[in-house]
Parts: structure tokens; sequence; C-alpha cells
């Protein structure tokens, strides 16, 4: 019996408990577990490489035929077989009897079946992509040259791939499994392109650049990159991944502490809080990046400024901070317009002029729609900006990269949610080769239901007047 799994920290919590041996997330948050001490997992998760326990006699392999068979699943690849591919019909029995074949080669080894799970977030990458993944992090891990199988499940609402082989080679050696679970992290990282060591020692060099009154602010600009600080030694450990990436000398940080605010920068501030902090709500919901409004959107959207509410448990906030990321700054909430001012603003417009709330959270379904949305603009049309318009949407580069706007059902989402990372080089590439300045979103928008089903948005009559439906390459 294999637990199939969802994407929540609740569920991230329970993967640490010991009926697991390993589940390795690709992340930016962490979450502490209570359960179990000293250990570590993630809230924001990217992609999930999942290994589960050892077994001998290869259930996995009938567990994957039989979502094959019952259409809820894909064979996607099916390698170093030999004769067996050869063969019109080969049953579960012809597979598992190759693997334990293979594995009769060492005697000592009573569990040989390595059996791991790859999933997605949502739909961000489809059967080939994570097929493709699942190839290469087979072939780091040493498992290249092995017989091995790979099946997509599209039962759930994450697409993910199985990965069926043998833990022993044709030659009775046990293919290694030390550090594991270290590893496990780092060949998914490096199959996905991310540099965790490049990337952190660019974070820190930009944290250092700004301007900060104090250790818990500079703490607090590596915290909202997804980084953990330890102090230890004179020296802060930077934590990303599950693992030390870099450290850094505490007196760098101490001797660049100013009590010199940028005062321009705060007088500009203040009038940007005041515009816009009375065009949009700033009433605040709990959500699973913790606080959120859409003013606070709306700043981090339009001018790099992040608003980081400060909470004790599941109390209201008792304070915020506000992060300045294009104007490298930190400041106390209260230096630029007090919590209980900020909370009182109100959206002062007539109903007749009522323009769609602000969406800073999306729903899985919501995504896949816009993503659909964002991917028939981006390869559908003579360029970029033709397909935006007549998607009617608008793209928005912030110093993270890009932001999805419609303007007509007030929805924003950081684009790095609706695509693989192929398709954000192909956006930036365009992005940057045409005239961004030339999108205007000709057509009305949509006001998508927070309860659309997965068939709603596949299949969806556009709402949007003169629209023929989308179709993706």
């Amino acid at each position: 019996m294999h637990n199939e799994f969802g994407w929540s920290e609740f569920v991230c919590t329970a993967l640490v408990q010991a009926e697991f041996v390993f589940s390795a997330l690709v992340c930016s948050e962490f979450v502490r577990s209570e359960k179990v001490p000293n250990t570590q997992v993630y809230k924001e998760q990217i992609m999930i490489v999942h290994i589960l326990p050892p077994a001998g006699g290869f259930p996995a392999v009938s567990y994957n035929t039989d979502k094959v068979d019952a259409n809820k699943g894909e064979l996607m690849k099916v390698a170093n077989f030999g004769a067996l591919q050869s063969l019109m019909n080969v049953r579960p029995e012809d597979y598992k009897n190759h693997l334990a074949m293979v594995s009769a080669m060492n005697k000592h080894v009573k569990r040989p079946q390595f059996h791991v799970v790859i999933s997605a977030e949502g739909r961000t990458y489809d059967k080939h992509e994570l097929t493709a993944i699942g190839e290469e992090w087979l072939a780091q891990m040493g498992y290249e040259k092995q017989p091995y199988l790979i099946i997509f499940h599209k039962d759930t609402a994450n697409n993910h791939v199985h990965l069926v082989t043998a833990r022993i080679d044709r030659t009775g050696k046990k293919i290694s499994d030390r550090f594991e679970k270290i590893r496990a992290v780092e060949t998914l990282n490096r199959v996905l392109g991310i540099d965790a060591k490049h990337n952190a020692k660019s974070d820190i060099e930009n944290a250092l650049a700004f301007r900060f009154a104090n250790e818990a602010q500079f703490r607090m600009i590596l915290d909202s990159k997804g980084y953990v600080l330890r102090e230890r030694d004179g020296l802060y450990e930077v934590i990303k991944f599950g693992k030390l990436q870099e450290t850094i000398d505490r007196n760098l940080v101490t001797e660049r502490l100013s009590k010199d605010a940028d005062q321009q920068r705060k007088v500009q501030l203040k009038a940007w809080f005041h515009k816009y902090a009375a065009a949009h709500d700033t009433s605040l919901e709990n959500g699973r990046k913790g606080y959120q409004s859409e003013f606070a959107a709306i700043m981090k959207v339009k001018f790099g400024v992040e608003l980081i509410f400060h909470a004790s448990g599941d109390k209201p906030p008792y304070g915020y901070s506000v992060i300045d990321h294009s104007g490298k700054n930190i400041f106390k909430g209260g230096e630029i317009m007090p919590l209980k001012e900020l909370l009182a603003k109100h959206v002062s417009e007539s109903p007749a002029k009522e323009k769609p709330r602000v969406r800073y959270e999306n729903n899985t379904n919501q995504l896949n729609y816009y993503a659909a949305l964002l991917k028939a603009a981006m390869y559908n049309y003579p360029d970029l900006t033709q397909g935006l318009q007549h998607q009617g949407l608008v793209i928005i580069k912030n110093e993270d990269g890009f932001t999805l706007h419609d303007p007509a059902a007030g929805v924003f989402i950081i684009t790095n949610e609706l695509l693989n990372e192929k398709q954000k080089q192909v956006l930036a590439n365009r992005f940057s080769t045409e005239q961004p300045q030339r999108q205007h979103p000709a057509f009305p928008g949509i006001n998508l239901a927070s309860d659309v089903d997965d068939d709603a948005v596949l299949g969806m009559k556009r709402r949007r007047k003169k629209k023929a439906r989308t179709n993706l390459r």
C-alpha cells in the first residue's frame, strides 16, 4: 500500500515521521516540526522527491501497472530490460521477474526495490518534462544502467512520476545509498538548474547592500528569500534546502548597521502608502504565506516593497516591517504608517465603479487557467505583446522576475507559479526583445470563481467576448 500525498504544511509535517524513509523538498520556506525535534521541513514547495521504503518482491511494479490499467497512470519509460522490451504484451510479473533476477546477484540485500516519487506542484510540469527529470535524476544518482520504469500519475492535483528500479546492479554490487537523503535533494536541485550556493552568495551580497538598523532587520531580509540564519561562534550560518549554503562573519553585519535612515525614501514610501491604501483593501487575511492584504500585494508588485506582518501564533499582528527591495532599505512599519492607521484605511469607491478585488493568493485551478492563457500568449501569436493584448493580460517586470496581471479580474500572479524553467527563460527572452510598453489589455477580463473545478478550467467556455478557445502547442 502506497500513500499518495498532497501539498500542504500539514502533509509536509507528516512526511518527516518515521514511517517514511525520506522526503526531500526543493522549496524556499522552513517550518519546524514540533513532533520531530531538530527536524525542519518546508512550507512552500516547488518539487518533491520522495524515496519510499525498500521492499522485496517489487510490489511497486503492480501498484503502478494497476494505475495504468485504471487509466490513472501512463507508462512513460521502460529502460534496460533487454529482450523484454521487444515483446508486444509484457505482464507486470515479467518486469518483476527481471528485476528480481538482477537483484538475485546479491543475497545480502533482502529488500532491493528502489521506489521514488518526483512530484511537481499542481500542473507546473507535464508528463514529458517530469519523465525527463526522472531519467536525469536516476542517472545522477547512479541508476542510469539499471532496468527501470517511469510511470506518470494523473489522478491527483499534482502531476508526478513514479520511478521503480533495483538497488543491485548486474555485477551484484549494491548501488550506494550513502548520504542518499542529502544527495536526493542536491541531485534534484542540479537537474532543475538550481545552484543553491551561487544563489546564496548573491542573496547575501544583496542583503549586505541594504541599509538596516539592527541584526534582526538583516536577518529579515534573507528570511524573505527563504533562508534560515543560525548564529554560531561569531558566524551566521545561512541554511536553505535543509543544508548549510554559506556563512557570514557576524562582524560584517554589525559594521554595516546604520541608524541613518534614508529620509527621502521614507517620505516617498509614506506618500505611496497614503495613496494606495486609500484605493486598495488593507484588511489582513492569514494565508499560507502569513498575513497578506490586497494593499500589500499591490506594493510588492508595483514598487518592490514587501510588508512583513509580525504576529504571535494565531493572534492578530502587533506590528509590521517594510522591506524596500528596490531602494535597498528596511523600515519599521510604524515609521511609514502606524499599523492601526493602515488597517483603518478603506476603499473609497462608489458601487458603480467598484473594481474586482485583487487576488494575491490563487487556487490550483485558477493557476492552471492563467498558465494556459499565458502559454497561449507566448506561443500562439506572432509576438508576446500581441498575445497578451488578445488575452487581456499585462506582464509586470519586478526584481524577482515577472508578474502576470489581469486588470479586469484584479488578479496578480507571479509567473514562477505558472511556468517551468524552460518556459520562464522563453518569457524572459521575449520580454527583453520586445516592447513591453506596448501592452494594453484590449479586452475585458474574467472573474473566476474560487471553486472552479478541473473540467471547468480545462474545457470552460471562454468568457471573454470574441475570444477563440486557447490551443497550446
